[in-house]
């Protein structure tokens, strides 16, 4: 239908745009009870760090991912694959979708939010979200669904003013249907469902730190575990103020993290640990890949996703084993990229042992026609070391641009073609940094097929690591993670990512401490994802932020 886009595009137009408090009084969450912090803040793995976190109070957007999960819970279907591509296309940062000064709001993506919110809401089955025992509806089923998918899409109780609001938007209509319909189109570009809030209780306390509410806590909570709003469960836990003390944080994490959704966060976070988007997404040259298919991506994911789930499912994995363990799933269609190596559903584990290992890792960090050590250098270094490796400068770019790499030269190898860089010592400054890890890596082409030459020529698969905790000579990708698997610095910069997604932001150079008393931990209990997200979650500055009014 044609709503008229007074509700936000109006009336919201200071929440869509604000960055630290919302302007609209859509975005009240007086609905709220309790606001107090967690009494416990220890963990099973001796406690997450003894510095306080300095989180400000804020206001974050939900991604597009979490905006459909939110939008899937309220009306059903998959709203995703009707609208996600009307929205403005969102680049992840470093591996991850949910980074906090990432997500803006422009003109342009009100707009497209407007017309997602019609598109959907025309499609909705009113029976199904809102029924009534009248045919017609009534008045009474009207207001029970406008509070009820209210507080669904809000993550808490919708205020007074805000009930008003959406009554006003229902009678609108000249229908049962019709009204319901508005109120959807209305609440789903509403700034209350498009963003998380971190505020605490109207009134600011004298502490310099202030409480979340229970609701809020109950939406941090849920969108790292689920990257969705609160389902009934915890929505009533937290509005009977039963997010209160360690036990019973404890208890939500660990019923969460057996969902299906929890194991789809999990696989979120790993895959952002090595900024490893769709493999579909891959650019790969047909001449160079021939046998690079559609079947041949789809069995790369399969065996990818399995994998993760084998290894830190519902957080019962460790983080080691993502380093050491062989895939034992493998689907038929990557038969032809292990060969030899594949003895029935068992890999060779002298090549295949960890995830840097799996073909589709290998192939989304390579290049469209040859095994590209830069990027898989890169990905060790800015990924699994956090190591701050700048992006190269436009003259670099410029001069990459007119002398690129030639990749039809059947004379040499992949290696010899970038040894150049040695010999520049302004290239070289650079790329000493990462090449000697990448060209460690050469065993495996740009599809993730182990090889002993290329063009003919035999490969050295020699590498070295430098500048780390566990520098070294190496070769192979078994030997490189091998060589990785008791680097503090790796653990470190595992738990930094894993703050970087639990916080849709980077730490601050005052937050160092809390990241080294969350390696300590983690580490010490011996590398169980579980036990970081039940640490966080239990911690005082999960559930506190700094006083700024």
């Amino acid at each position: 239908m044609n709503f008229t886009r007074f509700s936000l595009i109006a009336v919201g137009s200071l929440a869509f745009g604000c960055t630290g408090n919302i302007g609209d009084a859509d975005n009240a969450h007086t609905g709220t009870t309790g606001t107090g912090a967690p009494t416990g803040t220890g963990t099973g793995t001796g406690g997450m760090g003894s510095c306080a976190s300095s989180s400000a109070r804020r206001i974050r957007r939900l991604s597009q991912r979490e905006y459909f999960n939110v939008v899937t819970d309220l009306i059903g279907g998959d709203p995703a694959s009707v609208a996600a591509d009307m929205l403005p296309f969102e680049p992840t940062v470093a591996g991850f979708d949910n980074q906090d000064n990432a997500l803006r709001v422009s003109s342009a993506f009100q707009e497209a939010l407007a017309n997602v919110a019609e598109k959907l809401s025309a499609t909705v089955n009113v029976a199904m979200i809102a029924p009534c025992a009248t045919a017609m509806g009534s008045p009474a089923c009207l207001d029970t669904f406008v509070r009820s998918f209210a507080r669904k899409a809000y993550g808490r109780t919708p205020s007074t003013d805000e009930v008003t609001r959406l009554s006003g938007v229902a009678a609108a209509g000249d229908s049962y249907a019709t009204s319901v319909q508005l109120v959807v189109e209305y609440v789903l570009q509403s700034p209350s469902l498009l963003y998380a809030t971190e505020l605490g209780p109207d009134a600011a306390p004298s502490a310099p730190s202030v409480a979340l509410t229970q609701t809020e806590l109950a939406s941090q909570i849920s969108l790292l575990l689920t990257g969705a709003r609160p389902d009934e469960t915890l929505l009533h836990a937290a509005e009977g103020n039963q997010l209160s003390t360690h036990d019973q944080l404890v208890g939500v994490v660990q019923r969460l993290l057996a969902t299906p959704r929890a194991r789809d966060q999990v696989r979120l976070f790993t895959k952002g640990w090595i900024d490893l988007g769709p493999i579909a997404d891959a650019p790969k040259n047909v001449d160079a890949f021939p046998t690079y298919t559609a079947a041949v991506t789809a069995a790369m994911q399969d065996e990818v996703d399995a994998f993760i789930d084998a290894k830190v499912n519902a957080g019962q994995g460790t983080f080691a084993s993502l380093l050491s363990d062989t895939s034992t799933h493998i689907p038929t269609d990557l038969g032809m990229i292990y060969g030899a190596e594949l003895n029935g559903q068992t890999l060779d584990p002298k090549h295949r042992r960890g995830i840097l290992s799996l073909p589709g890792v290998l192939t989304y960090h390579s290049a469209d026609q040859h095994s590209g050590p830069v990027l898989r250098g890169l990905l060790v270094r800015r990924q699994l070391l956090c190591q701050d490796v700048p992006p190269p400068p436009a003259s670099v770019l410029q001069q990459i641009a007119q002398h690129p790499i030639d990749p039809t030269d059947k004379a040499t190898t992949t290696r010899q073609k970038y040894e150049q860089h040695k010999t520049d010592p302004f290239c070289a400054s650079c790329h000493d940094q990462f090449d000697p890890i990448g060209f460690g890596m050469e065993e495996m082409d740009g599809i993730g097929r182990y090889r002993t030459t290329e063009n003919g020529l035999p490969i050295d698969t020699s590498g070295t690591l430098n500048n780390t905790d566990v520098n070294g000579n190496f070769a192979g990708v078994v030997d490189l993670e091998q060589k990785l698997e008791p680097s503090g610095e790796l653990a470190s910069c595992y738990v930094r990512q894993f703050f970087r997604f639990a916080e849709s932001r980077v730490p601050d150079a005052t937050e160092q401490c809390i990241v080294e008393g969350w390696t300590t931990a983690f580490t010490a209990g011996g590398g169980h994802l579980g036990d970081l997200l039940v640490g966080y979650v239990t911690s005082a500055g999960f559930a506190t932020r700094k006083e700024d009014r």
